[in-house]
């Protein structure tokens, strides 16, 4: 036996007169306005495609690194050999990063050490020449091939 309540005719469905529904959504929409003249913002492509890719020099030290080497009293005395810390190729220009003394910085194929202008390399020393494909860095003296800097 199956027992339940309720009524015996089933409830009847309400719904508002779509006629009036209209008339209030029509009344409530804002009224048009001018074209505000916007200007569209630039699309990802256009904004990254703006910026310079890459460092020019990747093993330049930071500008206060250079002024800081320039202003420091301690010279290298001209003693030892420069040490070859890296070497890269950036845009067809093949360079070198030298520690020498307790100043570094980048040289390029015909750089001479100056205590002044680049006083990462002794006095004299002239770049022959950056290897990239082997890791050297060859060194002349006066003309005179000196032993090379190898990574």
């Amino acid at each position: 036996m199956l027992s339940a309540c309720g009524a015996q005719t089933p409830p009847q469905a309400s719904t508002p007169p779509a006629a009036e529904a209209n008339k209030d959504t029509a009344n409530s929409l804002p009224e048009p306005t001018a074209d505000p003249q916007l200007i569209p913002l630039y699309d990802p492509d256009e904004v990254l495609g703006s910026l310079p890719r890459g460092r020019q020099d990747p093993f330049a030290p930071p500008p206060q690194a250079l002024v800081a080497a320039q202003d420091d009293a301690s010279d290298s005395g001209g003693d030892g050999v420069p040490e070859l810390m890296g070497v890269s190729s950036v845009g067809g220009v093949a360079q070198a990063f030298v520690s020498y003394g307790s100043y570094s910085g980048p040289v390029a194929p015909g750089d001479v050490g100056d205590p002044d202008r680049l006083p990462w390399l002794p006095t004299g020393v002239g770049v022959a020449g950056v290897d990239v494909q082997r890791g050297r860095l060859l060194l002349e003296r006066d003309g005179r091939p000196l032993s090379p800097l190898q990574l």
